[in-house]
């Protein structure tokens, strides 16, 4: 058995009471969707027998269906599988790294107040009223 499984299963710590209840409710669940396609099954019985032909062509029409939704699955996993191969993905442009001459000329500070800034553990930063970085303490 896996360490880390997809599916939890931890029904064994349940009490049997809880677990009786579970499985009878998915039993009772079960049976209900069957009824619900009781219907279906006595008209599809009932043509079938005065019809044969009606319900040839609805099988044939259901596997037409099938047929081209499996035909549709994998063409879209080999447009996937082209796309994924032979289209380019758009990379990520690494910018080289900043020197603090290059943030002292961005920001109009001298390169020993960027230097003192990045020594101290709280550094104050003052702007002006514009949003310009005047001063770092």
């Amino acid at each position: 058995m896996k360490s880390n499984p997809l599916i939890i299963d931890l029904r064994h710590y349940l009490p049997w009471h809880k677990r009786y209840a579970s499985n009878t409710s998915t039993a009772m669940l079960w049976v209900v969707w069957l009824l619900l396609w009781r219907p279906l099954l006595i008209v599809l019985g009932i043509v079938s027998l005065q019809k044969q032909h009606v319900v040839h062509q609805l099988f044939s029409a259901f596997g037409m269906g099938i047929e081209h939704g499996i035909s549709a699955l994998l063409a879209c996993a080999v447009a996937l599988l082209l796309w994924s191969n032979f289209v380019p993905a758009k990379t990520i442009k690494h910018s080289a790294a900043k020197s603090l001459s290059d943030y002292g000329q961005h920001f109009e500070l001298p390169v020993q107040d960027i230097e003192q800034g990045r020594q101290q553990k709280i550094s104050v930063v003052h702007y002006d009223d514009h949003g310009k970085m005047i001063r770092i303490e």
